[in-house]
């Protein structure tokens, strides 16, 4: 595993021909690949078929789901005009007060309250922070900035809550993972440039930062590891569709993060980022992490070799995601917890 400063990162050693999936990274993938044997064919589906059978194969990763002290359903209310969102509002066992407000993965196309369940539930336990996992509108039939709103709309009802109730006076976070990485920064870039209260932290797990597919790590890995080249690049068009050819839309730091200004990156609070060494979006996370090193920010980056995107949902099956997941621990409580009980002392 590499971490911290972009300069210590082997890129070229990343994307050589002696990346591979570690053992128990193979032995998880022959396992998957030998259970969706007896599913549809993914790339001929419609969407709405596409997204049975994610369900389905959501399903093997959530079985047998960690404890959690408490789970409420709810719904908190959207944006002006949007509709209202629902929401697992999660607690683990001897919570500490505040809240992370927690985006899901699946390119904004899939996912909802059940497909990153283990994922939530293990980031609640290891914060000790209550999280909330929010179930955003879905592309096509909502395309930017839907989902951006929802985040958006999720990340205030944090700040409201935290002035009424004791149990969100702590630190109030965002997270993500993939696409949902993507809304978190989002989210927190968002409020910066408004002048308003932004989150303490943002946790962004192989995150979606950059709209280019065709990155060093997009082309060494774009077939064979999950997340395909093709794949994503099919991902932004649903979600950020060009109009005649006109990919201006893009050009929005809220949709692509690298395109931030320094001097907005300069005021991020902390950051974790972390990649999958197997990943076409490995060079997005390299790249973001770069730009808030060259603007003075403050962040920490891990990037985990052998475990290809997606590996954080496989904490059952997978040693390297409980390792990821330990780190994400130290940093919460070492700058989150620690800042909090220096800054009120």
């Amino acid at each position: 595993m590499q971490r911290s400063k972009v300069g210590s990162i082997d890129l070229q050693f990343l994307l050589s021909s002696d990346a591979k999936r570690s053992q128990e990274a193979q032995d998880l993938a022959d396992w998957l690949a030998e259970q969706d044997k007896s599913l549809p064919d993914m790339a001929s589906a419609s969407i709405q078929e596409a997204r049975v059978i994610r369900a389905l194969q959501s399903a093997r990763t959530n079985a047998d789901l960690p404890p959690i002290a408490k789970i409420e359903r709810m719904s908190i209310p959207g944006l002006a005009g949007a509709p209202d969102i629902l929401c697992d509002l999660i607690e683990p066992e001897n919570a500490l007060p505040g809240c992370i407000a927690y985006f899901h993965g699946g390119g904004w196309v899939f996912g909802d309250l059940n497909s990153h369940a283990r994922l939530a539930r293990v980031l609640a336990n290891a914060t000790r922070s209550r999280v909330l996992y929010v179930d955003y509108r879905l592309a096509p039939e909502n395309i930017f900035p839907a989902a951006h709103d929802d985040a958006l709309a999720a990340w205030h009802w944090l700040v409201e809550q935290s002035q009424i109730r004791s149990d969100f006076q702590g630190p109030l976070a965002v997270a993500g993972d993939s696409a949902g990485a993507n809304l978190a920064i989002g989210t927190l870039l968002h409020e910066l440039h408004a002048g308003q209260r932004a989150p303490e932290a943002a946790f962004l797990f192989y995150g979606v930062l950059s709209d280019d597919t065709n990155s060093p790590s997009y082309l060494r890995f774009s077939n064979g590891y999950g997340l395909t080249r093709t794949g994503m690049a099919k991902f932004w068009d649903l979600y950020v569709p060009p109009t005649q050819g006109d990919q201006s839309a893009r050009d929005d730091f809220l949709v692509c993060p690298v395109k931030a200004s320094d001097e907005i990156l300069s005021q991020l609070p902390p950051i974790f980022m972390n990649a999958a060494g197997l990943d076409p979006l490995l060079c997005d996370t390299l790249e973001f992490a770069a730009l808030i090193e060259a603007a003075g920010g403050d962040f920490e980056l891990h990037v985990h070799e052998g475990v290809q995107h997606a590996f954080m949902q496989q904490t059952a099956r997978l040693s390297e995601a409980r390792r990821a997941f330990a780190l994400v621990e130290d940093f919460y409580h070492r700058r989150l917890r620690s800042r909090r009980e220096l800054d009120q002392n």
